[in-house]
């Protein structure tokens, strides 16, 4: 995971809000704006409001909670980072990927039939599937694949690739499909010319 940039830091909650996306850090992203909003006010349009001391004070309060935030906010940041990143290793798209370069394919299959389940938008698992699928024969299963990913806007990435399956797909469909027995007679017949 990148880490935040430095002035995500300026603005309480913000970091946590990039992160977490939790309610809480919204509430204190926004307490906060309404805390420095009120207090502008007070000093700059209703200066009669508050007395010279009691908007110095407010103002100290502002900026002593802002620094103290963003202080905390950093070094939460940098414990918690980590356990955030997400883990490649755990993600199973390299274990799918490891499988289907060993030719195992029912294991490839399990592992992506996973990997979409948990996320029905990996354009990447999405994409190995249906590579899966033409290679095994299971053609139509492919085509329809592409036609899922295509309609995802991660898959715009892949544009190239999902194109080259689609041709080879085409490819695969218009070549005639020989019997078993006629190819087996072939080197035979193959062999009583030569004889």
């Amino acid at each position: 995971m990148d880490r935040m940039p430095w002035v995500a830091y300026a603005w309480p909650g913000l970091p946590q809000l990039c992160s977490q996306s939790s309610w809480s850090s919204l509430a204190v992203a926004a307490g906060f704006a309404v805390a420095v909003n009120l207090t502008l006010s007070a000093t700059l349009l209703w200066s009669e409001l508050l007395t010279p001391g009691m908007r110095t004070l407010a103002w100290g309060v502002v900026v002593a909670v802002w620094i103290g935030s963003a202080v905390i906010s950093y070094r939460w940041d940098r414990r918690h980072g980590s356990a955030l990143a997400p883990n490649p290793a755990a993600d199973g798209y390299e274990e799918a990927l490891d499988h289907y370069l060993k030719g195992e394919w029912l294991e490839t299959e399990q592992t992506l039939a996973r990997l979409l389940r948990r996320n029905p938008r990996d354009a990447d698992a999405g994409l190995l599937l249906a590579t899966l699928w033409r290679h095994t024969g299971r053609l139509d299963e492919a085509a329809r694949q592409l036609d899922r990913l295509e309609c995802l806007d991660a898959a715009a990435k892949w544009a190239v690739e999902i194109g080259r399956e689609r041709q080879l797909l085409a490819e695969l469909r218009s070549e005639p499909v020989e019997p078993q027995a006629k190819a087996a007679d072939e080197p035979a017949d193959g062999l009583k010319e030569a004889a």
